[in-house]
């Protein structure tokens, strides 16, 4: 009897993850493409801090850090240099004292040699999709800032 169980178990074992990347695994983990990539990606946290994305058909994209009482907003233009590399090139940014409403088109101020480098993957299947970041470089204005993102983020996809 307990050869029959272990027989069983060890086939579940093996046999679970052989399906799992017959098909819906494989879909749910891929690189990085301006189709996938597209539309507004959010993670909040309690006491208002997260993080927006947004990434427009242009190419433009935005980056909203919530800071607890207020939001730090980057613009800029983004390219995928690989399936698993994102680069946003910041062109302005602004501090603003809220945290929904935004003006996104006054009050910036433009800055140079400033870019995001992110290894990023898209998980999770057509319903609940989540875009994974971990920060590679971030530069603002030369200077090495690595401390506005922390190592791993998992934004859920809300829309396009």
């Amino acid at each position: 009897m307990k050869t029959k169980i272990l027989a069983l178990f060890t086939a579940f074992i093996f046999i679970l993850p052989v399906n799992n990347l017959s098909g819906n695994d494989a879909a749910a983990r891929t690189g990085l493409n301006f189709t996938n990539l597209r539309g507004a990606w959010e993670l909040v946290y309690s006491d208002n801090y997260g993080y927006y994305f947004r990434f427009d058909r242009n190419y433009k994209a935005i980056v909203v850090l919530y800071l607890h009482d207020s939001s730090v907003i980057f613009k800029g233009v983004y390219t995928i240099e690989d399936p698993d590399t994102l680069r946003i090139n910041i062109s302005a940014m602004k501090r603003e004292d809220r945290l929904k409403n935004f003006n996104f088109n006054e009050g910036f101020v433009n800055v140079k040699s400033s870019y995001f480098i992110f290894k990023g993957r898209i998980t999770g299947n057509s319903r609940a999709r989540k875009l994974e970041l971990k920060a590679d470089t971030i530069s603002i204005d030369g200077s090495d800032s690595e401390g506005y993102f922390e190592p791993l983020i998992e934004l859920n996809y809300s829309g396009k």
